[in-house]
């Protein structure tokens, strides 16, 4: 069991000045407020339980003492939490907390209430990915409010544990997109890789010549995450940022004018682009590029692969590195890798593994060795190399 203590911090409140004196802006300055020091505190943990202490604090200290109350928030503050961080958190059920006393005080000449126990339970039957929220409301019938800061947030979410992985050498995936992937406007790319070789030109995701994520280049180093294509060129700044036999989290958005890359959700490169269209049918693939040399593969592993009609926020790919909705709006393809997803049809007398795409689009990828067959060369379908490795992000 672990314990925190939560300490609620707010910013200053700005002041207007039009029509109010300057003894009168001091004075509502100086005057005595009660507020949450911290209004966000995230619970991800892999235990059942977890105990919070909540305090709540005034800015100046008073002679008198001051009551407070604390209470559970509403869906509206739930909606709210969502809105501004482009998430769709769930109000956490009553089932999955206890809160202890609802009173509390700060003494006269101190500025810190007694501390409220939550008790947060059941947290390992949560559903992956799924992020709750537990909203606490503070409130005083003695003492003004900091507006905006007599709320804080529980965000509670279980943890993504990744056991299984496809290896990406010597197979590959080969995705046929629909008709309606032939002008992107937007998009995302996303996928966790490891690298357990560089190879130059090694590619992780796209369609070559039209935009494709890669590392290395020709004058460039073989661990630099690139995106190419068609009028692109993007490169991260450093390109000691990937290692080998490490786990990252690598995305790429468009939102119609700037491109923007991500390594581990953090914002590391951005370029305006002006507006583009891609093409991405017919030619998509995961882990190789084309016929032309078919050692431009990745050489390690993967999972998670993502494609999206959309940009993706900075935060909605920071919240959703390990995991997504597979029903999320604006998802094209995806692809988990992880051991559960593939299945072996007959076609044509042929045997052929199929890689199930968990959008509700099924846009299937089968599973390949050797060549694409673009040059009338012949597929070889294979079944997906499933391997016991753990993703950690550092």
């Amino acid at each position: 069991m672990k314990h925190i203590k939560l300490l609620y911090t707010c910013a200053l409140v700005a002041l207007s000045f039009s029509g109010v004196s300057c003894n009168d802006s001091e004075s509502d300055l100086l005057e005595p407020k009660l507020f949450f020091e911290d209004k966000v505190v995230k619970v991800e943990v892999e235990e059942d339980t977890y105990e919070c202490e909540i305090a709540s604090r005034i800015s100046n200290m008073v002679k008198n003492e001051v009551n407070i109350t604390y209470e559970i928030g509403d869906q509206s503050l739930v909606d709210k939490y969502n809105q501004k961080h482009g998430i769709t958190g769930l109000l956490m059920s009553a089932d999955n907390y206890v809160m202890g006393e609802k009173t509390s005080k700060i003494n006269a000449g101190e500025l810190y209430a007694d501390p409220c126990e939550i008790s947060l339970k059941n947290i390992s039957k949560g559903e992956f990915g799924v992020t709750y929220i537990l909203p606490v409301v503070v409130k005083s019938s003695d003492i003004a409010m900091v507006e905006g800061s007599n709320v804080a947030y529980i965000v509670v979410k279980k943890p993504i544990v990744i056991n299984k992985v496809y290896d990406i050498n010597p197979n590959w995936l080969d995705v046929r997109l629909p008709v309606s992937c032939k002008a992107m406007g937007a998009l995302t790319y996303e996928a966790l890789v490891y690298a357990d070789y560089w190879n130059n030109l090694g590619t992780i995701m796209g369609n070559e010549g039209v935009l494709i994520m890669r590392t290395g280049d020709l004058k460039h180093p073989d661990n630099e995450l690139q995106m190419a294509g068609d009028g692109v060129a993007m490169q991260v700044p450093d390109a000691s940022i990937l290692q080998l036999n490490k786990w990252y989290h690598v995305a790429f958005t468009y939102d119609g004018s700037v491109g923007t890359l991500y390594v581990n959700g953090q914002k590391i490169v951005e370029k305006t682009m002006g507006e583009k269209t891609f093409n991405l049918n017919q030619h998509f693939s995961i882990g190789y590029a084309y016929d032309y040399d078919p050692n431009r593969k990745w050489y390690g592993y993967m999972s998670e692969v993502r494609l999206w009609s959309v940009a993706r926020t900075a935060n909605q790919i920071r919240e959703n590195m390990m995991y997504v909705d597979p029903n999320t709006s604006g998802l094209v393809g995806y692809w988990k890798l992880n051991g559960e997803d593939y299945e072996k049809r007959t076609e044509d007398g042929q045997n052929i593994w199929y890689v199930l795409d968990q959008s509700p689009n099924h846009n299937d990828a089968t599973s390949n060795n050797g060549r694409r067959g673009d040059n009338g060369a012949s597929q070889s379908f294979v079944q997906p190399t499933v391997v016991d490795m753990k993703v950690k992000l550092e």
